[in-house]
């Protein structure tokens, strides 16, 4: 707020010049939304009893050995001096475990769609690479019969289905682009871009080792076998 000058003793203005407070004192960075979001401004006002009834929340520091006795005899103080008040006591430590799990669960529920979403991938790519194995027997068999090597064979079926990955990713790669540019959610595009690349990565990964093992399997199609069943 004020740069590289020093803080301490300025005036900061609240809305309005009646509403101005001088800063004594400055705190490192305040994670007021849980550890997995930036830090936001800030600020700790000393209380007087004048100004209660504008505050709905008051930070007290006590001792580590604080128990609940100690908490009763606070909530019957407080109750005796906020008179017709709602008053509930919450720990730091609560609140932000509160504050993490609103950022984890969503994050833990997107992560097991995700990873339903990639078996069904998986498997669908299984199915499509199989079938498409078994119609395409005879000209398997008559690569085999004509000099080809069963690795040779195996290499096609994984560059085939890298090729269509690539298209896929094309396709894909135009869309996600659009929230780096659009600003969506308000997240730096540098953690838009590091995603992008590392989903590219994820699928082009995802893609051999799901063509591996039909590849496999084509590639110990014996040729004489094949073409008598063309």
């Amino acid at each position: 707020m004020f740069g590289e000058e020093n803080a301490i003793g300025k005036l900061l203005d609240w809305g309005d010049e009646k509403n101005r407070f001088k800063i004594i004192g400055v705190v490192g960075d305040v994670k007021v939304d849980g550890d997995y979001l930036p830090a936001g401004k800030s600020l700790y006002r000393k209380l007087d009893t004048a100004g209660f009834k504008w505050v709905n929340t008051i930070l007290l520091k006590v001792s580590p050995d604080a128990d609940a006795a100690f908490e009763s005899r606070l909530s019957k103080l407080m109750s005796r001096t906020l008179v017709n008040s709602n008053l509930e006591i919450e720990h730091l430590e609560d609140i932000r475990v509160f504050k993490n799990n609103i950022t984890i669960i969503p994050m833990i529920i997107c992560i097991i769609v995700a990873a339903f979403l990639i078996i069904n991938v998986a498997l669908g790519l299984f199915g499509v690479l199989w079938y498409n194995i078994n119609q395409r027997r005879g000209e398997i068999g008559l690569r085999r019969a004509i000099g080809a090597s069963g690795s040779s064979v195996s290499l096609q079926l994984v560059i085939e289905s890298l090729m269509l990955a690539t298209l896929s990713i094309v396709v894909g790669t135009f869309f996600a682009i659009q929230f780096p540019l659009l600003n969506v959610f308000g997240v730096p595009a540098n953690v838009y871009i590091i995603a992008l690349l590392l989903s590219i990565a994820f699928i082009y990964l995802l893609v051999i080792v799901c063509s591996l093992y039909p590849g496999k399997q084509a590639a110990a199609i014996l040729p004489a076998i094949a073409l008598h069943e063309e």
